[in-house]
């Protein structure tokens, strides 16, 4: 996606105070995220892959690599405790990592 986003740690979530992106999003672009946080949910739970998601806050963009354990109408639902409002998410992405391959997942 051409978004330019730091990268932060899980911990470093508790922080943020998250925003919509920039950038408005249409209807097939929500609808593709929202399809990639509930892969990226039955991946995290069923097969330990992690995800990048790209969220707004007021200080720009960040990004984090991440297992998503639940995801709700409004929230995804990470470790800890940890939470980001689906509203500011610009982007996910999921990962093949190699366990995967070796099982002939993807």
């Amino acid at each position: 996606m051409g978004i330019l986003a730091k990268k932060i740690d899980r911990e470093q979530l508790k922080q943020c105070a998250f925003i919509k992106p920039t950038n408005s999003q249409d209807d097939f672009e929500l609808s593709e995220r929202n399809k990639g946080l509930y892969l990226a949910m039955l991946m995290g739970n069923n097969y330990e892959s992690k995800v990048k998601i790209v969220f707004n806050t007021t200080e720009g963009y960040r990004e984090i690599l991440t297992l998503v354990w639940a995801t709700t109408e409004k929230y995804v639902m990470l470790k800890e405790g940890n939470s980001i409002p689906i509203e500011a998410i610009a982007y996910v992405e999921l990962k093949n990592n190699s366990k995967q391959n070796a099982n002939g997942i993807f």
